[in-house]
């Protein structure tokens, strides 16, 4: 009998420890819900200061995403330019971090910064549309945007990782009467990236920053339309990254805030 009374004891004192953690966790996350609800508050007086208005649909709970360390991959370069030369490509070193895929169709070099370009091509293409939009779907680029009229013009896209835009990952297309003639462009992998440890400013101290800039500098604008937190494309001859920036859409022009310093730029 002693020892059913000990245990229903000890039941009694994990209940009420457990209790306890269970209210103390409650009031922390409230706790954090006001301050948040208090520091949009606030972020909304100092744009009504300004004449800014934010726009309804903004998400300002967004958290910023970690900058990625990118090492190069040899394979989707050559799979890259195979499709875009119709056949397969041989590789060849030409020094410099500098490589070229080749075939009977012309040659495209690819950097060790990601970027890449090839002209003279000799490639035909009877549907560019198809052709572009397979490339895109293959290889992670969207928004295509098509030029073409009568075989000759661009195709133009941005790359996409993760469900997240990289702006400087771009690829361009050309053609002349239904003939692939020029590509340049850019393109990452996420296989092997490394994700870095870096400071990150979240989405309201981003528009606070963005505020003080738009004061700083005089731009003309009235309403934030969007904030997307999206990748800017870093290349130097020592390392390849991705950079976490604030994208903040205006009723004039786009601008960029570093998640790391605070930079405000056009891009």
């Amino acid at each position: 009998m002693e020892t059913f009374r000990l245990k229903n004891i000890a039941i009694l004192i994990l209940l009420l420890l457990n209790a306890g953690l269970l209210v103390l966790i409650g009031s922390q996350r409230w706790q954090s819900r006001r301050a948040a609800s208090e520091t949009v508050r606030q972020l909304e007086e100092l744009c009504a200061a300004s004449q800014l208005t934010l726009g309804s649909r903004l998400q300002l709970s967004q958290q910023p995403l970690s900058a990625l360390a990118i090492s190069r991959h040899g394979e989707t370069e050559r799979v890259i330019a195979s499709y875009l030369l119709g056949s397969s490509a041989v590789s060849s070193s030409q020094g410099g971090g500098i490589y070229s895929y080749s075939s009977d169709k012309g040659s495209i070099q690819f950097r060790s910064g990601g970027s890449f370009d090839g002209s003279r091509l000799e490639v035909a293409v009877e549907d560019i549309a198809g052709f572009s939009e397979k490339f895109c779907s293959e290889f992670g680029y969207r928004d295509m945007v098509v030029d073409v009229d009568g075989g000759t013009g661009s195709v133009t896209a941005v790359q996409e990782v993760a469900g997240v835009t990289v702006y400087g990952c771009t690829a361009a297309l050309y053609f002349e009467e239904g003939v692939l003639t020029g590509v340049t462009g850019a393109h990452v992998s996420l296989e092997n990236a490394a994700v870095e440890s870096t400071g990150r400013i979240d989405c309201v101290t981003a528009l606070v920053r963005f505020l003080d800039y738009r004061g700083a500098t005089g731009i003309v604008c009235s309403q934030v339309t969007d904030i997307q937190c999206v990748y800017l494309l870093q290349a130097t001859a020592a390392t390849v990254r991705l950079l976490p920036v604030w994208r903040i859409e205006t009723d004039t022009n786009p601008y960029f805030v570093d998640c790391t310093t605070g930079a405000v730029s056009r891009i």
